[in-house]
């Protein structure tokens, strides 16, 4: 995660490049506020607490960790001074912290407020949902269980400016998550706040090129102001930034239209209608991310304990006409459960998703075939179920042809919908209460494991609460497998057997398409990358 639970989840314009485009640009120009739009609201602005794609988006260009994420989604130095080659076998990373960093309250960024935010994120008492985004970290296992402190996870400070992170073992996507994921916190807010921290954009404060402004932990509108004490202050351009959470397609399109807007994104018959307008369609982006949109099953209740019933819930969905009518994006149908364009398989050359094989199948007859076992087994009669989903517009559209697909090839069945602010749907899914929940995840590592670990015994985002041993001793023979070609036939074994067990059913790979003023420069998307970064972007 980049792991992030969203709608599908980061672009950028190299310094040099915009440095170069921006001279003579009047600071009048510069004062202008861009005004763009987020789907969702923000859920928190804690990074020890955060699961949502889009308060990660937030994030991007408040918060930097370790590393950052260039335009290309190259992985660069950012609070460290450069990126370091591990030592002790791939397991101990030793950084050195820039000196002119600093807080927006002007403390200091040092070794101690990552340390602080290792510790404090992996500590129960956070209840933070996503703590296991430290599992590779020594002593992260013994710590959940309570048999050793957070104090004695693989994280300490060598001096004021020196960190060190030991691992349990190697770790091939630790440049990737030290960029996106091993966010620091300002210890001394922490003190001060404890649980409260970054509850509202007064108890939080930045290290990145903006700062958190006018945001009281709830509103669906908040601001990005220019952090003064960055340090790489002058290459951002725009000092302000403002956000409005806008859910629906037809109204993103036409503030954007109107002017009111300079960047937004839309789906569903939107996109066509926006496609068939020329000055509208020169100013569309179309992007296939790494994205996916997934099921959970609930397996503790009756139906989703079932496995004929699960997969003839696959089987009666026909991805082709979901991706291609419904979203109308260009996102295509997801064939297991991992993302094409992720990884390529060291043993063949393929995409590793291709490699695994299709897993997704449409097959109306099979599954109500299927569907008549489950009944059966279930002990005949009707039977009724709540398909739980988020409240925008594309989400809501999903839900809708999904129900309708079940409720035609598997009759007898009632679907109902439940569609709720995403915070709310991520909390519901943390305490187990909900029968299928349709949800997007966002890994922006290139390895299938940004996908598959999130199946893994001890995953806090494993909702469906189904632990598979043959799927779990096959990923974690693939931790400590250091042959690429090796690891990768594990992996693919892994994600060819979860496929077949039908606890979790892939529905899309995500694609993403924005709306950008002609008139703004320097926001990019790219594949692993969906959130534009606003200290690229400039008035043309």
């Amino acid at each position: 995660m980049d792991k992030r639970m969203g709608l599908g989840l980061l672009g950028l314009l190299v310094v040099g490049t915009l440095a170069g485009c921006q001279s003579g640009k009047s600071a009048t120009t510069q004062n202008k506020a861009l005004s763009v739009t987020m789907p969702a609201e923000l859920q928190t602005a804690d990074p020890n607490k955060a699961t949502d794609a889009y308060s990660f988006y937030m994030m991007k260009q408040t918060t930097e960790g370790l590393y950052r994420q260039n335009n290309d989604g190259k992985v660069v130095p950012a609070m460290a001074t450069k990126v370091v080659k591990p030592t002790n076998n791939g397991k101990t990373y030793t950084f050195t912290l820039r000196r002119d960093a600093r807080w927006s309250n002007g403390d200091q960024v040092t070794a101690q407020d990552f340390v602080t935010s290792f510790r404090r994120q992996v500590d129960p008492t956070t209840k933070a949902q996503y703590a296991n985004r430290f599992a590779t970290f020594t002593n992260y296992a013994a710590i959940q269980k309570g048999t050793k402190q957070p104090s004695d996870l693989g994280v300490k400070a060598l001096g004021k400016y020196k960190l060190q992170v030991t691992l349990s073992r190697q770790d091939p996507a630790f440049n990737y998550d030290a960029a996106t994921e091993f966010l620091p916190v300002n210890r001394h807010l922490v003190k001060k706040y404890g649980a409260k921290y970054g509850t509202n954009s007064s108890r939080v404060v930045a290290n990145g090129p903006y700062v958190l402004k006018k945001w009281n932990g709830t509103k669906d509108n908040w601001v990005y102001v220019k952090n003064q004490r960055y340090y790489g202050k002058k290459q951002v351009k725009i000092n302000r930034v403002n956000v409005q959470v806008v859910k629906t397609d037809s109204t993103a399109e036409k503030l954007f239209a109107a002017g009111k807007v300079q960047e937004t994104k839309i789906a569903g018959t939107t996109v066509t209608g926006t496609a068939n307008n020329p000055q509208l369609k020169k100013q569309m982006r179309k992007t296939l991310t790494t994205a996916v949109s997934i099921q959970y099953f609930n397996t503790h209740t009756k139906l989703g304990g079932n496995q004929n019933f699960r997969t003839a819930a696959s089987l009666a969905i026909n991805r082709q006409e979901l991706t291609s009518k419904v979203n109308q994006d260009g996102s295509v149908p997801l064939k297991n459960m991992v993302a094409q364009g992720v990884a390529k398989d060291p043993n063949n050359g393929q995409d590793f998703a291709v490699s695994t094989g299709n897993y997704t199948p449409y097959n109306a007859a099979k599954a109500r075939k299927l569907w008549r076992k489950a009944r059966a087994e279930l002990g005949g009669g009707n039977f009724k179920l709540t398909l739980l989903t988020n409240d925008s517009d594309g989400s809501k559209n999903v839900a809708e042809y999904i129900q309708s697909q079940w409720q035609k090839n598997m009759p007898g069945l009632t679907v109902t919908i439940s569609s709720m602010p995403l915070t709310q749907q991520i909390n519901k899914m943390f305490k187990g209460n909900f029968d299928v929940s349709t949800f997007g995840w966002t890994g922006d590592e290139p390895d299938p494991t940004t996908d598959l670990d999130l199946f893994m015994k001890g995953n806090s985002i494993n909702f469906s609460n189904y632990v598979d041993q043959k799927f779990n001793r096959l990923m974690l023979a693939a931790q400590t497998e250091t042959n690429a070609k090796k690891r990768f036939a594990l992996l693919k074994t892994a994600n060819q057997r979860l496929s077949q067990l039908g606890v979790f059913n892939p529905l899309y790979q995500q694609a993403q398409v924005n709306l950008v003023s002609k008139k703004v420069g320097g926001i990019k998307y790219s594949t692993f990358s969906t959130a534009a970064q606003y200290r690229y972007a400039y008035w043309k």
